[in-house]
């Protein structure tokens, strides 16, 4: 979301929303992009953005021929616990320029495109938020979170245990081929990766166009062959430096890191933190539950600079949410939830779980109540539904909170690396 400004005196009648046409793209790329405080960064940028988000997929808030507002949704989805891939509407490019904001152009645009994210069978909806005081109000809870590590790594040595192999460099050509599969691997096994396209690969994952690169170096790619192929995979940039005594002091940017294994984990990690002239390894999306501290000697060079929230999550059809993940205990709970915004979504439901499934049925009254931005936040596993209820964001006894808490959690945190 973006921009803040004077109170319009326009009326909402006087604003038209709806999707942008072939011929009006252009400008709505040019108009969220504004809205984000950037230019178009190459010729090439708006073709690729209708790939992924033709214009169907828009809509955007008229003032006769000038677009004021912008908004979007991505074909998505999404893997959830037990590793069911569900489909999710990927909210994105919400943007109100600042001479339109306080009249409502964010509430009818999010109101119009949850309603048709609904209609089109969605039980849920996605985002990354920009700012994190929007959101809630429409229901988005945070459901992964992500941790930001600075390793000083020229004197990481890892644990006496720890299996490490060589791992090879490859090409962009080669990437193309021998990543989707690591990718995949990983994908099943963790709740809140997106599934990838081939067009999403080309085209967002291992596009390496000079605006990307900000000043370092192009992207370069490392894998880790398993015993049955490539099981993960490292992808980084790197930026040289110099210290005040004429060492090399350059950074090592990571993109991605992904492992199916953990000892394709401890060989990526070890290959990064040991590249000549590159002293400190930096990397702003890693899970929180992620295990490199635990495998070095000195856990203390593996520093943890941020912990942040990333996707947010939207139910939008419960019993079907529900009911389309898996859950790691049985037991059952039943919840009232409020919500506000879609008042429709509101009601009671009992879950049973057996076997790890779960059946949802309506029934008169919760055990425990909470609203849907809390719900949402549990969805993937990720959220301590104990805190929420000290919080005094569930009501209900210790006794089924706790079984809720249970019934939802994952023992692997869900994790997110891919924005959009």
């Amino acid at each position: 979301m973006a921009a803040m400004g004077p109170t319009s005196v326009l009326r909402m009648t006087d604003i038209t929303i709806r999707p942008v046409t072939e011929d009006e793209y252009p400008a709505f790329v040019t108009a969220f992009m504004e809205g984000f405080s950037e230019d178009l960064p190459s010729e090439s940028f708006v073709g690729i953005e209708r790939i992924l988000l033709p214009p169907d997929r828009t809509l955007a808030a008229f003032e006769g021929d000038d677009i004021v507002g912008t908004f979007g949704g991505f074909d998505l989805s999404v893997t959830v616990p037990g590793g069911r891939s569900m489909p999710m509407e990927g909210t994105t490019v919400v943007t109100v320029f600042p001479t339109h904001r306080r009249m409502g152009l964010l509430r009818r645009m999010m109101a119009e495109h949850l309603d048709n994210a609904a209609g089109a069978g969605y039980p849920i909806a996605g985002l990354w938020a920009s700012e994190t005081d929007i959101y809630g109000r429409f229901g988005y809870g945070i459901a992964t979170h992500l941790r930001s590590l600075k390793v000083s790594s020229p004197k990481i040595a890892f644990r006496d245990g720890v299996e490490i192999d060589r791992v090879r460099r490859i090409t962009q050509e080669q990437a193309a081929k021998e990543l989707p599969p690591a990718y995949a691997a990983m994908r099943a096994q963790t709740p809140g990766m997106l599934a990838r396209s081939p067009e999403w690969w080309e085209h967002y994952v291992l596009a390496d166009e000079e605006w990307m690169r900000k000043g370092k170096t192009k992207r370069r790619y490392v894998v880790h062959d398993g015993p049955n192929g490539v099981d993960g995979y490292a992808s980084y940039r790197s930026k040289g430096g110099e210290s005040d005594d004429g060492h090399d002091n350059g950074t090592v940017h990571v993109v991605e890191v992904i492992a199916a294994t953990p000892r394709a984990e401890a060989s990526l990690w070890s290959y990064l933190t040991h590249i000549d002239g590159a002293p400190n390894v930096e990397s702003w999306n890693t899970p929180v539950d992620g295990t490199l501290r635990h495998m070095v000697k000195e856990p203390r060079r593996v520093r943890v600079t941020a912990v942040s929230d990333a996707l947010w999550i939207r139910i939008l059809d419960v019993a079907a949410a529900l009911s389309g993940r898996q859950y790691e205990e049985d037991g059952s709970v039943s919840i009232t939830v409020t919500d506000p915004f879609r008042p429709g979504t509101s009601g009671s439901y009992r879950i049973d779980v057996a076997d790890g499934q779960a059946t949802v049925t309506p029934c008169d009254e919760g055990d425990i109540g909470m609203d849907i931005e809390v719900l949402g936040a549990a969805f993937l596993g990720g959220a301590d539904a104990l805190a929420y209820w000290r919080a005094g964001r569930i009501d209900g006894s210790l006794q089924d909170v706790s079984m809720f808490h249970r019934l939802f959690r994952t023992i692997r945190a869900p994790w997110i690396d891919t924005v959009f």
